[in-house]
């Protein structure tokens, strides 16, 4: 079945966190959804030469401070499990076993929390 919203993006976000719900703030919430790098360089004779590294699938996340939310205990926690929810698009994006990962700054002139990534090994899209 082909994806009814194909081709379109944006809209309302949601991000909860081990059952916590998180509000994204204006800023942009960024997913890297391939757990490889690619790089490419060229040969002395001119030929292409590529190689591949493994790494974490991940979110750069920008949210509103969760009243009573320790950050100092949610960045202790070994394991989280994170869904980012595109609801006007119908995609949810799963991140399971994953870790914050990052230095957590909190603006207090409007409760963003900003400098935090979701960084873990399995991840999907459904």
């Amino acid at each position: 079945m082909a994806d009814e919203c194909c081709g379109s993006f944006g809209g309302i976000i949601t991000i909860e966190i081990d059952g916590e719900r998180w509000a994204p703030t204006e800023a942009d919430v960024v997913l890297d959804v391939s757990n490889v790098e690619v790089s490419g360089t060229a040969n002395q004779d001119g030929t292409g030469a590529f190689t591949s590294k493994p790494k974490l699938f991940g979110a750069d996340i920008t949210f509103r401070k969760p009243c009573g939310a320790k950050m100092n205990d949610k960045m202790r926690k070994c394991k989280i499990n994170a869904t980012i929810v595109e609801e006007d698009n119908n995609r949810t994006h799963l991140f399971t076993a994953a870790r914050l990962v990052g230095a957590p700054k909190l603006n207090l002139s409007n409760g963003e929390i900003s400098g935090l990534r979701i960084e873990g090994s399995r991840y999907q899209e459904v």
